[in-house]
């Protein structure tokens, strides 16, 4: 026990000494909750470096932690987008060979069922949809919740669905 408490010391010590010149560096680079995350990583990653307490740690060195943290976690973010946009890619490829002559819909009638919606509801669906924004960033542009986005779309791609079904119905009969 007393090498992990002198150790825990050791990193709180450096904590007191440099978290402000590390959360600065990070601030540089990333949005202050982000900035603080990856400072105080920092420093919960000390507590696994090997023979800590031989060592000399400088501001630089944990500088480079904080560094290598912001690099790993933008490929990660990277990675992520990347997935989506090709899942996003599938999906709309998918969708075009899953339609018939019969069931496309003219951009007349494409514009009479959107305008059919609350205008909040078409909002959404536009971005998230039409435009392929992310739901963060259709948070943004209409200023609500994103999960207010998620059930505005939701419900607009269900009456539009409804439509749909309506109009197939008209069609065969």
């Amino acid at each position: 026990m007393p090498v992990t408490t002198s150790r825990a010391n050791l990193v709180l010590e450096l904590f007191d000494a440099y978290y402000k010149r590390v959360y600065c560096f990070t601030r540089k680079s990333l949005a202050p909750s982000a900035a603080e995350d990856i400072a105080q990583e920092v420093f919960t990653r000390l507590l696994t470096v090997n023979a800590l307490e031989e060592k000399t740690i400088t501001s630089s060195y944990l500088i480079k932690i904080a560094d290598n943290l912001i690099k790993r976690r933008y490929n990660k973010n990277q990675r992520k987008n990347q997935y989506i946009d090709s899942q996003r890619e599938e999906a709309i490829r998918d969708l075009r060979n899953l339609r018939k002559e019969e069931q496309q819909w003219s951009t007349e009638e494409m514009t009479d069922a959107l305008a059919s919606l609350p205008s909040h509801e078409r909002d959404a669906v536009r971005l998230v949809i039409c435009e392929g924004l992310r739901y963060e960033e259709a948070s943004a542009s209409l200023g609500v919740p994103v999960s207010t986005v998620n059930n505005w779309k939701y419900r607009g791609v269900n009456k539009l669905k409804e439509i749909a079904a309506i109009k197939e119905m008209k069609q065969s009969a």
